[in-house]
């Protein structure tokens, strides 16, 4: 595949390879040349480069979403390759705004719990963004998720049910990810899912967050990854 690309191609989106951000992520293209995609996973937006032309000088064909701060329309467009970065800079600069603004589509109850259970993990290796988890860490990731999938039920209420089969829904999507991603967006999404339990009240936290006997509380989630949740008593 790569030596049926023109070098010259190849060189304007090397840098793009293992280019890392808290806002978007580089995927496999597929039939692509690049794919970059927002990381909120709740979000469609995404920059592509689908093609090139080299006839006369070096074209490029994005398409990307949203297309400006004034439409969140998918927009396709040729551009000389010099200005790929450029454009790339203002897709990812409306990513940035959006996760800055503050607006009523917000939750700042849940979002003020994930930020508390991510500190948690001090993922201050340089790999963070680009390595997994040990295959050790996933197993234990992967049993606490099993667990809280088994037992979330008896928490369910008339009033809860909604939000619990949203945290069902978002863990059966993590635990699919969990060997396909990195050690940062597994601790971000994880975080996320503890965020939305423990809106829910002190009994789902002590009931699916602590697991007593087995596993100590969401709080001590830095130990529990590395040793694992069936080490802890």
């Amino acid at each position: 595949m790569k030596k049926e690309i023109p070098l010259i191609i190849l060189e304007i989106l090397e840098k793009y390879v293992d280019l890392k951000s808290e806002f978007f992520e580089i995927i496999e293209p597929g039939i692509f040349l690049l794919k970059a995609i927002d990381k909120d996973k709740s979000s469609d937006f995404y920059f592509n480069v689908q093609e090139y032309n080299t006839e006369r000088g070096i074209k490029l064909l994005i398409e990307r979403k949203p297309e400006s701060d004034l439409s969140i329309k998918e927009c396709k467009q040729w551009i000389f390759g010099n200005g790929l970065d450029a454009s790339f800079n203002l897709w990812v600069a409306l990513l940035e705004k959006y996760k800055t603004v503050n607006s009523f589509f917000d939750d700042p109850i849940i979002k003020a719990f994930e930020e508390e259970y991510y500190a948690e993990f001090q993922l201050i290796e340089e790999d963070a963004e680009t390595k997994p988890f040990t295959t050790k860490q996933i197993l234990a990731i992967d049993e606490h998720l099993e667990y809280i999938v088994n037992h979330i039920g008896k928490f369910e209420t008339e009033h809860n049910k909604d939000q619990i089969q949203e945290i069902k829904k978002d863990i059966e999507e993590l635990r699919d990810e969990l060997t396909l991603k990195s050690k940062a967006w597994i601790a971000r999404n994880l975080s996320q899912v503890w965020a939305k339990i423990a809106k829910q009240g002190p009994k789902l936290i002590k009931g699916l967050l602590s697991e007593t006997k087995k596993q100590i509380i969401a709080a001590c989630v830095k130990y529990v990854i590395e040793q694992g949740f069936n080490g802890i008593t």
